[in-house]
């Protein structure tokens, strides 16, 4: 097979906090990565073990949907993005084939230093032609002959029955990583949360990915569905939509820099919610430049555990914006 300290502030001064010292307003205008009027420390950044695949990741891995779906941003700069992650300290590149260029900015900017990397793609598949069709494509512009990991996508949509069939898609994705060309299978997804369980439960995922964020456990509520079966499988995790994904939905990814769905003074707070949930090992976070990448680094490298008072603090906001996000991924249920 292919290779290789927490304290106590009132409620008032955490929510001071989030406003002045998230830096979301920063990244959301694309403004530099300073702090204290220095550059981002771009060296300190963990790894966490990504479950029952023993994987060593960053816990921030580079999200590419943002960069390669936006019209603003050619395949230079998304290459560009990639290898400034990976002299940051980032070993996990997220991509997809429907992702615009991103996987072809991947695949220029790896080259050499592939084997540095924890690759992932995903297929947007019922059966085992589709999946197929997909991964192919996806090897021949991420110019490598294996993937460390595919995620079966949107997993809501899917009967988990009928993916799991001979010819289903999931059935074809554990049949190529016997054959090598997969080390590890996934599932990942935004909605119908009840649908990720059977999966789990079967003992043939080993990574999952799932929209976790202060708002939209209020909505969704993967933390208390999802999570706690995959901890329980040793399923390794990702958390994605940290920030609640674009502002407007996924029909403005290919706008220059829509920014985040969250309040930008919450940023930080988001990044320390999803850092602290049970078993999660990465944060898969999109950038639309190089200067919200090191934003994005910065901001995890400063984590902290929250405390009880912020951790309550911080579910009053959660709970007051989830009235009004609503299920903006698509159904509950």
């Amino acid at each position: 097979m292919p290779h290789r300290k927490s304290h106590t502030v009132s409620r008032r001064s955490f929510l001071h906090e989030a406003g002045v010292l998230s830096g979301g307003t920063l990244l959301a205008a694309g403004a530099s990565a300073v702090h204290g009027g220095q550059a981002a420390d771009t060296t300190a950044l963990p790894r966490r073990t990504l479950g029952r695949t023993g994987e060593q990741v960053s816990v921030l891995a580079l999200g590419t949907a943002p960069c390669g779906q936006s019209r603003s941003v050619d395949t230079a700069t998304v290459t560009r993005i990639v290898r400034e992650a990976l002299e940051m300290g980032i070993n996990f590149v997220d991509s997809a084939r429907i992702y615009g260029n991103a996987e072809d900015g991947i695949g220029r900017a790896l080259g050499s230093r592939r084997d540095d990397v924890f690759l992932t793609t995903k297929v947007w598949a019922d059966d085992a032609r589709g999946a197929r069709e997909s991964l192919e494509a996806s090897l021949r512009a991420l110019q490598t002959d294996f993937v460390d990991l595919v995620y079966l996508h949107s997993v809501g949509n899917r009967d988990p029955r009928q993916v799991s069939q001979p010819d289903g898609a999931l059935s074809y994705l554990l049949r190529e990583k016997e054959a090598g060309k997969i080390r590890f299978v996934g599932i990942s997804g935004h909605s119908k949360v009840s649908r990720f369980v059977p999966l789990l439960e079967s003992g043939n995922i080993d990574v999952v990915m799932m929209a976790m964020n202060l708002v939209d456990r209020y909505v969704y509520g993967f933390e208390e569905t999802v999570l706690p079966v995959a901890v329980r499988h040793n399923v390794g995790v990702a958390c994605m939509k940290v920030f609640g994904g674009i502002r407007g939905g996924f029909g403005n990814y290919q706008r220059p820099n829509p920014g985040p769905q969250l309040d930008p003074n919450y940023l930080t707070q988001a990044i320390r919610y999803a850092m602290g949930l049970p078993g999660v090992a990465t944060l898969v976070i999109g950038p639309h430049s190089v200067q919200q990448l090191r934003e994005n680094v910065r901001m995890v490298s400063a984590y902290r555990p929250l405390d009880e008072d912020e951790q309550r603090a911080l579910s009053e906001v959660g709970r007051a914006w989830a009235e009004k996000w609503g299920p903006h991924y698509g159904p509950v249920a």
